[in-house]
């Protein structure tokens, strides 16, 4: 089956998302002596890994067993999607996924180290199998990251026309976007080797050939005094250009795809600081009670 949408050229259809939620944290004042500022520090960057779990044959959910990093989770029966935040960043992190029925998989992916107040994700999609292959495969790959970052505006999203004052503020935001890799062209491939490539690509890149949906909350915090200019939400893709070769034939197989999200933000002084489209109208007063975000579609 043919994407719903390309995986590259990050189209920019855009909807509505869901959540408006502001909540404030620690003064950057000193609580004995109110005039005195204290130097304010921002959140500490957060690592996600998240994903879908799903058969490989049938592509139905599946609520199967998740570890990484000694945590543990499940992943939903309805959608297969599960959420796991990380303790820290790093190279060479394991994922195994396991269920009754199906074969267990095991996949390896890197968490980058990203500012204080940034987050990152890692997405990791597994479709799993109930029997394996006994066909002698050798495998080679050559992998061609890229990156494409979206910059969301203030001055053009409602829900992102942002202020903190004297006691800096956090709110959460919602970004659904899509993901998933293309399908391989197995045009020629004989019956047992397109079989197994299948099975290969499913634990190792999981669902493919059809685009789907994740919504990601992106806690926002803003220090003391300044207003949120822009959300940039970067891409990390992957051309995974594969060989798989057999005593009797070679199959050259190339698919892309979307391996991690990471958010960052900009902000300004917010000292004279004004949203072009008439911030705060019509919200009772309320000048962070703007509407929801964007979705952008890959």
């Amino acid at each position: 089956m043919k994407m719903k949408s390309k995986i590259f050229g990050l189209n920019a259809k855009l909807a509505l998302a869901v959540l408006a939620v502001s909540t404030m944290f620690a003064s950057c004042y000193d609580s004995e002596n109110g005039d005195v500022p204290q130097p304010y520090e921002p959140e500490p960057a957060a690592y996600y890994v998240a994903g879908t779990i799903t058969d490989l044959e049938t592509g139905a959910p599946l609520a199967a067993t998740i570890s990484v990093d000694g945590q543990t989770a499940t992943a939903t029966a309805d959608g297969g999607a599960y959420s796991i935040k990380l303790t820290a960043p790093g190279d060479g992190k394991v994922l195994t996924v396991e269920m009754d029925g199906y074969v267990a998989a095991s996949r390896t992916f890197n968490v980058p180290t990203m500012q204080d107040g940034q987050v990152y994700t890692a997405v990791v999609n597994v479709a799993m199998s109930k029997s394996t292959s006994d066909l002698d495969v050798k495998v080679e790959l050559i992998n061609l990251p890229s990156e494409e970052t979206r910059r969301f505006t203030s001055a053009e999203y409602p829900g992102l026309d942002l202020i903190a004052e004297d006691e800096g503020a956090q709110f959460t935001r919602t970004f659904v976007v899509e993901y998933g890799f293309t399908e391989p062209d197995l045009t020629g491939v004989s019956a047992e080797l397109a079989a197994w490539i299948e099975q290969y690509l499913g634990q190792n890149i999981g669902q493919f050939g059809e685009a789907r949906e994740m919504a990601f909350d992106y806690v926002i915090n803003l220090a003391p005094w300044t207003a949120l200019v822009a959300v940039n939400l970067t891409y990390h893709m992957n051309e995974l250009q594969y060989t798989f070769t057999t005593d009797s034939e070679q199959a050259n197989v190339t698919v892309k795809g979307v391996n991690g999200l990471g958010f960052t933000l900009e902000t300004t002084p917010n000292h004279n600081y004004e949203y072009s489209h008439g911030h705060g109208h019509d919200h009772g007063g309320n000048i962070n009670a703007g509407g929801g975000i964007v979705t952008p579609e890959l």
